[in-house]
């Protein structure tokens, strides 16, 4: 039998996008965009093909990422037809950076298997950070159509759709998507970015309160509530999220963001005159 992958949904982040020196911007927080499965095999005995399968999970799992995408490599050379091998060729592709070859990857799954919607939402996560949106949009409209029920592939919709400016269509996906999971924090966060962008301050902070009510940790869900806040001219709210934020960043490895926030914080205390207290 084939082994499953240990982490079978990868989280993505964004950075922040650029803070103006009296006008805050929000930062959309893709969640979960890129997914990774293992079939239920039905046969009992192991082939060699899965032997190989089996060694790029194993290798995957310990960090080895060019030894898992030679793994799965065999495997395909062993049986060109798994299409689960490809789906996590491109997966570990992607990892690695090449997000072209991933997509290559994505779309062989696809033709092999063109009623997984996991291959579709993987291709259009691809896409997306190539800079594809519309093409984005169409996998994950194709992923949604053979399962109404992936919230997943509702939530990347809908960043997609808020990057090409649509952001009914955008709130609408999010929506969606904390329906059929309601326990997605970042779901909340993307949700709450587009209604500060509309113009619903309160809706939005709604919003980041359910998402730490989820998850206290969530540091993006701090920061963008402290844009709400500070553009609100909340500002010792703002300058206690974003602190909030900066800790937790740097709590969690995320230097590139911890700096950005303690960059930020100066900035507001430059304009406010207020002293903040060191982190």
């Amino acid at each position: 039998m084939r082994l499953k992958l240990s982490g079978q949904v990868l989280t993505r982040v964004v950075g922040f996008c650029g803070i103006a020196i009296l006008t805050l911007t929000t930062s959309v927080v893709p969640a979960n965009a890129k997914q990774i499965t293992s079939p239920r095999i039905e046969q009992a005995a192991t082939t060699k093909a899965d032997d190989f399968y089996n060694q790029g999970v194993n290798k995957y799992n310990q960090g080895d990422l060019e030894g898992a995408i030679a793994a799965f490599s065999a495997a395909i050379g062993l049986d060109p037809n798994d299409a689960i091998a490809y789906v996590n060729r491109g997966y570990t592709r992607y990892d690695l950076g090449d997000k072209q070859g991933a997509v290559e990857d994505f779309t062989a799954a696809i033709r092999l298997n063109p009623r997984d919607p996991v291959a579709y939402v993987n291709r259009g996560y691809s896409r997306y950070d190539l800079g594809n949106s519309q093409s984005a949009i169409q996998d994950y409209n194709r992923a949604i159509n053979l399962d109404p029920n992936y919230a997943l592939a509702y939530y990347n919709r809908g960043l997609a759709r808020n990057d090409l400016g649509d952001k009914k269509g955008a709130l609408e996906d999010y929506s969606t998507a904390i329906r059929l999971n309601p326990n997605d924090a970042l779901a909340y966060v993307g949700r709450g970015n587009v209604r500060d962008e509309q113009g619903d301050h309160k809706g939005a902070i709604e919003d980041y309160n359910q998402a730490l009510r989820l998850n206290p940790n969530e540091a993006f869900a701090y920061y963008n509530r402290g844009v709400t806040r500070y553009n609100q001219a909340d500002y010792f709210g703002a300058i206690e999220d974003f602190e909030k934020a900066a800790d937790l960043f740097l709590r969690q490895g995320n230097t590139t963001q911890y700096q950005q926030v303690l960059e930020l914080l100066t900035k507001i205390e430059q304009q406010t005159g207020e002293t903040l207290v060191s982190i």
